[in-house]
């Protein structure tokens, strides 16, 4: 008897306490493979940071910089090379992300096929010679076979080391960097909410130049790793807030605009193509909240809500598609009388008054308040427009800043005209 009651109290204990997180079921979006909205952790395939030379061609390649994505490099013969790039696990969504730097004492021609495990060919290359000036490879350089889900590029390398990468690096220190340089603005205030799984500082940004705003407005990003054209949208419409503009000032002497522009910076430095460092997308983890940065970002939204105790405005989450699309939430897209969905549209108008040669593409396909993305946990916990704007990933970099910046303008007059009612 007393056998059977140890054990029945061991049940109980691992039932209570023995599991730090949990998975309730949840549908996902229609282009998300099975299985990937489970939010627990999973084992990730780890990437060896490394460089490789090859002795005989001259040939350098390294993965060893925040952003590198490399899992193995290989000559095929002297003027052919392979380059394989692994998803972090699987399933996941196909966001192929590759990222390493060539170099050699000798100037050559070189040939690379890009292979991907568990994901094809998406991005065209930019190249760079520092990390911080990019260019798009020229076309006649750069050949993609559909049916193989590979690529193949022609290079030169030389002794100045070329950055290749599906995207522009946009890591976490660079975040950092930028979010110091805007802090030196009076009115703008910068806190560590806390530190992501292994260890980087999740920052908050705070822009406003009231003590009584009459409103918040809530924006968030990063959460995929490869989504950079997302990343520079979020920053160009923060700058717009934090701008010179005699909008931004009347704005900013009404409102109070909280920005986390970096909610996986473990997964942006480690080159992931979607997850964080626990293999989990941060954008399905929305109801169950199993993964830190998560509950750290839920937790300071809520605390900031309830310590201004006025209402929330407008959600942003940014992020990045094949092209430029704003997913709208709303619980009937229907109904006349819906103000949520109503003051959605009528920002979306205001941009195209902005842009009038930009095409506003509204999305309602993937509307769903119930799903266990950002956007969706917004709407249905403060009841206001909250939305997911995507970026193309070859939007023209000048047209992101435009169009991004323009949409931020939008914005305050919307919410000014609001509160002039």
């Amino acid at each position: 008897m007393k056998n059977l009651f140890l054990f029945v109290l061991s049940l109980l204990f691992i039932l209570f306490f023995g599991c730090s997180s949990s998975q309730k079921s949840i549908k996902g979006l229609s282009y998300d493979p099975p299985g990937s909205v489970i939010t627990t952790d999973k084992e990730i395939e780890q990437q060896h940071k490394r460089t490789i030379s090859f002795s005989l061609t001259k040939v350098f390649v390294s993965n060893e910089f925040d952003g590198g994505k490399l899992n193995d490099f290989y000559k095929i013969n002297d003027t052919l090379y392979a380059a394989e790039m692994y998803a972090e696990n699987a399933p996941i969504n196909n966001s192929a992300w590759f990222s390493f730097k060539l170099w050699s004492p000798i100037k050559q021609n070189i040939h690379l096929v890009l292979k991907y495990k568990d994901g094809s060919h998406r991005y065209i290359p930019k190249l760079s010679y520092d990390g911080t000036a990019w260019q798009i490879i020229d076309s006649s350089n750069y050949f993609v076979d559909t049916t193989n889900n590979t690529a193949t590029v022609k290079l030169h390398v030389g002794l100045d080391t070329i950055w290749f990468s599906a995207q522009e690096l946009f890591t976490s220190n660079m975040y950092y960097k930028w979010i110091d340089e805007l802090s030196k603005k009076q009115f703008v205030k910068k806190e560590k909410i806390g530190n992501s799984a292994l260890g980087k500082p999740l920052v908050k940004i705070e822009i406003s130049e009231t003590e009584n705003p009459k409103g918040l407005v809530y924006i968030i990003g990063r959460q995929h790793p490869p989504e950079v054209t997302g990343a520079f949208a979020l920053k160009h419409f923060v700058e717009a807030i934090a701008g010179d503009s005699k909008l931004a000032e009347e704005f900013r002497k009404k409102f109070k605009t909280i920005v986390i522009p970096l909610v996986n910076p473990d997964g942006v430095d480690m080159g992931h193509w979607r997850h964080n460092s626990n293999g989990v997308d941060l954008n399905r983890d929305w109801v169950n909240f199993n993964q830190r940065e998560t509950k750290i970002v839920k937790e300071s939204l809520l605390k900031i809500k309830e310590e201004d105790n006025v209402p929330v405005l407008f959600c942003i989450d940014f992020h990045s598609t094949q092209k430029d699309v704003f997913y709208v939430t709303s619980k009937d897209l229907t109904k006349e009388d819906d103000e949520i969905y109503n003051q959605t549209m009528i920002w979306f108008e205001k941009i195209r008054e902005k842009n009038p040669d930009y095409f506003v593409n509204i999305d309602t396909s993937l509307n769903n308040p119930n799903s266990s993305t950002s956007d969706s946990w917004m709407y249905n916990t403060f009841n206001c427009p909250a939305l997911t704007y995507e970026l193309g990933d070859e939007t023209e970099r000048e047209s992101i800043k435009q169009t991004s910046s323009s949409a931020a303008e939008a914005l305050m007059e919307l919410l000014l005209e609001k509160v002039k009612r």
